[in-house]
């Protein structure tokens, strides 16, 4: 009797496991593939960098997903909050983006000059 309630005790804690890792993958997956499925409507991989126009559309209280949205790509995390998007047409500039708790906080474009 003992024994048949240790199986049974065995057995929903292996459904357990089981179930959490399948949602731990799950949540991983989607939230990796959320990324490519924006950045796979770009004909161009330039193209998920951002441009002038897409900056222009940003708003304070914008999420990074809405800014990921906007540009058509991911930005490269430079800090913990701040995310930076090159430029899809020149590369002397930068955009800086900044979030506090998944909101747009602040913005601006980086002017690289280099000198001759």
């Amino acid at each position: 009797m003992k024994l048949k309630k240790l199986q049974q005790k065995i057995l929903v804690w292996c459904f357990i496991v089981v179930t959490n890792l399948f949602l731990i993958i799950y949540h991983f997956t989607y939230e990796t593939n959320k990324f490519y499925d924006i950045e796979d409507t770009n004909a161009f991989r330039w193209q998920r960098y951002m441009n002038e126009d897409e900056f222009h559309q940003l708003q304070e209280g914008m999420t990074y997903m809405d800014v990921v949205n906007i540009a058509k790509g991911r930005g490269e995390q430079l800090t913990e909050h701040t995310f930076m998007w090159k430029d899809e047409q020149s590369l002397k500039r930068t955009y800086i983006i900044t979030f506090q708790e998944d909101q747009l906080v602040g913005k601006l474009i980086y002017n690289r000059h280099h000198a001759n």
